[in-house]
């Protein structure tokens, strides 16, 4: 029996020779982990981008710049993104990929712990954000991205189902648990904050959106 996720890989058919590119470059040539949104979520950003025409869009976790690209190809006309990463040298990968993809003029890249570039950032600024970064610490990106997200925003989280396997953190040796158990309680307390509408979108590891009232 088909399963959803081969359906629509069947429907959608292949991606774009320039994304397809960028996977295999990032993947097979340089052998890192397969972190990044799956093809049919990146359209839902991108989609959800266009749909809500933001000025401002905050993402934190770059890695090589998948998800940037198609968040940079939803902007309206003078739209930016500013992107947070850990890691200089995958935030390099990332920016010569969005010169590949033709969007680096759209986004700033900035390198560092989010808490401290969050930390400088003016309330109600932000458009809409999108989380991928590390798992256990998106209660703390709430808490901290909260007040820098206008009301009319959007929030949007990757990984909400909480599958486990979520990347270094997990295979250098941490709980199996942890980062299951900090998205639950971020998915827990973006549905129950009276200030948000949330809901799960079906993508391959669960997409939480959410709009601020």
């Amino acid at each position: 029996m088909t399963t959803p996720q081969e359906y629509v890989r069947a429907v959608s058919g292949p991606r774009p020779p320039l994304l397809d590119g960028i996977l295999r470059d990032a993947l097979l040539d340089r052998g890192l982990r397969p972190m990044q949104v799956d093809d049919n979520a990146a359209k839902i950003l991108q989609l959800l981008t266009l749909l809500h025409a933001p000025q401002h869009v905050l993402e934190i976790g770059t890695y090589f710049g998948y998800s940037t690209i198609h968040l940079a190809n939803g902007l309206p006309e003078g739209g930016r993104v500013t992107s947070l990463e850990l890691d200089p040298d995958i935030a390099a990968l990332a920016v010569q990929n969005l010169e590949r993809a033709g969007v680096a003029d759209r986004v700033d890249v900035v390198v560092g712990p989010a808490a401290d570039h969050l930390a400088t950032m003016e309330p109600d600024t932000v458009d809409l954000l999108f989380i991928d970064a590390d798992k256990r610490s998106y209660p703390a990106y709430l808490k901290l991205c909260f007040g820098l997200v206008r009301s009319g925003g959007l929030i949007l989280a990757d990984d909400a189902f909480a599958l486990g396997n979520y990347g270094p953190e997990h295979v250098e040796g941490s709980a199996p648990d942890a980062e299951v158990r900090a998205i639950t309680a971020y998915n827990r307390a973006v549905i129950r904050s009276p200030r948000l509408f949330s809901a799960f979108v079906g993508t391959n590891n669960g997409l939480m959106a959410s709009y601020k009232t």
